[in-house]
């Protein structure tokens, strides 16, 4: 292959949408609000970065003031002094001493779309404020951590300042807990909440489908100590730390409402890039269909020899395709594909190395979902993995012929989520969904299934003449980021909450519309 190949399967629609002020132009009209058995008194919120407000891969001020609990305060007659916010210095977000730390890949500002490799692309901000710059004093009612999972709620080493270089805490709580070695439940109960809403669970299987499922399945462990990231927690005890948190809150009689997990493959980081994104119209990939073709055809007929037809590797010339990725659920084939390969007089180094590649791999079938960031490099050449094939001896054309995302170059493990791993994701979400009905039903509460609710936008609802879906930009909900709501969004998630309050709690918490709030800025 003497070209390099352009991704342009995603199709983007460009839309101005108007942001509002400050005052989100919202304002609920006089009311005589009527509590029914509920008391919005003191409103706190508990959750993550959902709670929190967090938008376009950041925590920035503006969008804090649409999150879902101010804009729930503000239905129960509440104005921002009375519900008190950890509001971020500035419009950027992120923390740019840890964004060094990091070497740029995480904590960084707020996304903003460019266009890379010819395909609309968010790219982050650079961070204007450290976070000591970033510290906030004060008793807040909006207790959502970016980042949280359930049994975060509980830690207390969560706020440490002490304990973040060990990585014990976390770096939004640090900036807003009142001592150094609280909890958010606890800094939640200084509050003396009257009501609280609590939604909390999705990063404890978020976190593990936005790394492909490359993290741990910790089923059976109960030591959360011994979790990370990128891992997915054991159900029982996310429903654990869960029902520990709702026995605390009801303790002195507050009554309030909980949200189930949302379904990971309803939102737009695992939804936009298409599970064919190779398209025959697009001239600089089609141009190269033979060339690849004829150049899977030894390894193919190996696996045809050891009836592995599920592994075969064909571009079609009519219609889409899927790119190449790696399973972690094949058995690795690598030492029989180089003992095959020499046999048909392939020189025993080149033989290896293709053996290394496509021992474990497949092309991505339906079930299969591609996340976000894929969309500018599929099909572009990955100069690390160039770089590191001609340190190996290999010649410079050779090593680019072999570092063509998806195409020569098989996607990562934590850059697909395969149907096997999304069956196993949404059974843990299942069981995690049923235990918080059983939960609210128990401690009297409000459910708020808003995991029904996301799989309704994904189909598509209507507010004042505006549709929204779950469509990355153009449905008009979620952030850059694929993940985070937009104001937008946040106000129907605020809807939802109010419509499980007033049916549990006969109140008559008002709706907004969510048109007034802010959509996704397109430059």
């Amino acid at each position: 292959m003497n070209k390099i190949l352009k991704y342009i399967g995603v199709v983007f629609v460009f839309i101005f949408i108007t942001s509002c002020d400050e005052d989100f132009k919202n304002e609920v009209k006089d009311f005589k609000l009527n509590s029914g058995e509920a008391d919005f008194t003191t409103y706190v919120a508990l959750g993550n970065s959902l709670t929190a407000g967090f938008a376009d891969g950041a925590l920035y001020q503006s969008m804090q003031k649409q999150s879902y609990p101010a804009i729930l305060a503000r239905m129960m007659g509440q104005n921002s002094k009375e519900f008190k916010q950890p509001y971020m210095p500035d419009d950027v977000g992120g923390f740019s001493d840890l964004f060094q730390q990091s070497g740029g890949t995480s904590f960084y500002g707020k996304l903003k779309l460019n266009l890379v490799n010819g395909a609309p692309t968010p790219v982050p901000s650079q961070p204007q404020n450290s976070l000591e710059n970033s510290l906030v004093n004060g008793d807040f009612h909006n207790l959502g951590v970016p980042g949280a999972k359930s049994y975060h709620l509980l830690a207390e080493t969560y706020g440490s300042k002490q304990s973040l270089a060990a990585g014990k805490a976390n770096p939004y709580f640090v900036r807003m807990a009142t001592e150094e070695n609280t909890s958010i439940l606890r800094d939640a109960m200084k509050q003396k909440p009257s009501f609280f809403t609590l939604w909390i669970g999705n990063n404890d299987v978020l976190g593990y489908a936005m790394s492909g499922a490359s993290g741990v399945n910790q089923a059976g462990n109960m030591d959360a100590s011994t979790y990370a990231t990128s891992d997915l927690s054991d159900p029982n005890l996310v429903v654990g730390a869960i029902n520990t948190i709702l026995q605390k809150l009801t303790s002195s009689g507050a009554k309030g409402a909980v949200a189930n997990i949302p379904d990971v493959t309803s939102i737009p980081f695992f939804t936009t890039v298409p599970v064919k994104p190779f398209s025959v119209s697009n001239s600089a990939y089609s141009s190269q269909i033979q060339i690849l073709n004829q150049s899977f055809e030894s390894l193919n007929q190996f696996f045809k020899a050891v009836r592995a037809e599920e592994r075969i590797v064909h571009f079609s010339e009519t219609e889409s395709s899927a790119p190449i990725i790696f399973d972690e659920s094949l058995a690795d084939l690598s030492t029989q594909i180089s003992q095959a390969l020499v046999a048909k007089g392939i020189p025993q180094a080149q033989a290896a190395l293709l053996a290394s590649i496509y021992g474990q791999t497949r092309q991505a079938k339906e079930g299969d979902y591609l996340i976000l960031t894929l969309s500018s490099k599929l099909g572009q050449v990955n100069e690390e993995r160039k770089q590191a094939l001609m340190r190996k001896g290999l010649p410079e054309n050779t090593a680019t012929q072999l570092s063509i995302t998806g195409l020569t170059n098989p996607l990562k493990d934590n850059e697909v989520l395969t149907s096997r791993e999304v069956e196993e994701i949404k059974a843990v979400t299942s069981k995690i969904n049923a235990s918080i009905s059983n939960l609210a039903s128990n401690y009297g509460l409000a459910l708020v299934d808003t995991h029904a609710k996301m799989n309704e936008l994904k189909r598509g609802m209507r507010y004042n003449g505006v549709n929204y879906t779950t469509s990355f930009i153009s449905g008009g909900a979620f952030s850059l980021d694929g993940v985070h709501l937009n104001g937008r969004g946040y106000a129907i998630v605020a809807n939802e909450f109010a419509n499980s309050i007033n049916a549990k709690f006969g109140s008559n918490l008002p709706m907004v519309n969510p048109n007034n709030f802010d959509g996704t800025k397109i430059p």
